[in-house]
């Protein structure tokens, strides 16, 4: 017995010798235990956890300061200054956020934030394919990957707006930048690793790749810049279609040099039924 009580006092003396106020988690496959600063990842497959589960609490957490959003302004309206200040409260507490934005039933803006866009309010965007399906299906949606007005490829998580009657009123938007919200996880969960990251949508672009080789937005089935790599094309073929997996790849560093083959793991982050794939590779 005593023998018990020395050895559960040696694993308590550890922990906290560690750093940790409670007892490490060692349930995560391929991760060491985790308390104050997470250790590096000992695998692909660790990263990639770390990696996915951190880029869909995100988009939660986003998605869920604009469901706070839909509730406010159904009782304010969606446009005037109770309008304006749930927008500000989204553009300023939404990670990654851009501007917000309401629009109108019938596809106009209604109001945004900041109100250094507030020159857009009044324009007609229903007839953009993205507003098209949020206003026809008034639930809550997150657009695929599309150059924006503002100058670089986004994405916008949409609400439909209801009074208390249940009148629908029009639709409540945040515009973000998927890189920015990729590269912050990635770097997280790549952190002490010699590991590399890319992700793509569902129409095979390229949306964020870890090394600065100057191709994202390119479509990784189609463009020239990938005729060359016929392994990474075939391998891109397997992320479109299954969610989830591993393979290997043959490609030319960014610096130059020759070709090294990297083996890669892959899963899906999305919301809303629409998904991107991230990958995790390591260099033979």
């Amino acid at each position: 017995m005593n023998s018990l009580k020395y050895v559960s006092l040696l694993v308590i003396v550890i922990v906290l010798a560690a750093g940790c106020t409670s007892a490490p988690d060692t349930t995560t496959t391929g991760l060491e235990p985790t308390c104050g600063t997470p250790l590096a990842a000992t695998s692909t497959s660790a990263a990639l956890a770390r990696l996915t589960t951190g880029a869909n609490a995100t988009l939660q957490e986003m998605d869920a300061i604009l469901a706070t959003a839909t509730t406010a302004m159904g009782t304010t309206g969606i446009t005037g200054p109770g309008a304006n200040a749930t927008l500000a409260m989204v553009a300023a507490t939404t990670p990654y956020a851009i501007d917000a934005v309401s629009i109108s039933a019938d596809g106009r803006i209604a109001a945004v934030m900041p109100e250094q866009y507030w020159a857009a309010v009044g324009t007609y965007v229903g007839n953009e394919s993205h507003n098209q399906q949020a206003l026809q299906e008034r639930r809550p949606l997150m657009t695929p990957v599309f150059p924006a007005a503002e100058g670089f490829d986004a994405v916008s998580l949409r609400r439909p707006v209801n009074d208390s009657s249940g009148t629908f009123l029009g639709l409540a938007t945040v515009l973000f930048n998927p890189q920015e919200l990729i590269a912050d996880q990635a770097d997280k969960a790549l952190e002490g690793t010699n590991y590399t990251a890319w992700a793509i949508d569902m129409s095979s672009h390229l949306i964020y790749d870890r090394d600065p080789a100057g191709l994202v937005g390119r479509d990784m089935l189609t463009d020239p810049a990938f005729a060359d790599y016929p392994e990474l094309v075939a391998f891109v073929q397997k992320i479109v279609a299954e969610p989830a997996g591993n393979g290997t790849y043959t490609f030319t560093p960014t610096k130059g040099g020759p070709a090294v083959v990297k083996d890669a793991i892959w899963g899906t982050v999305g919301l809303h039924g629409t998904e991107w794939r991230i990958v995790v590779a390591s260099e033979r």
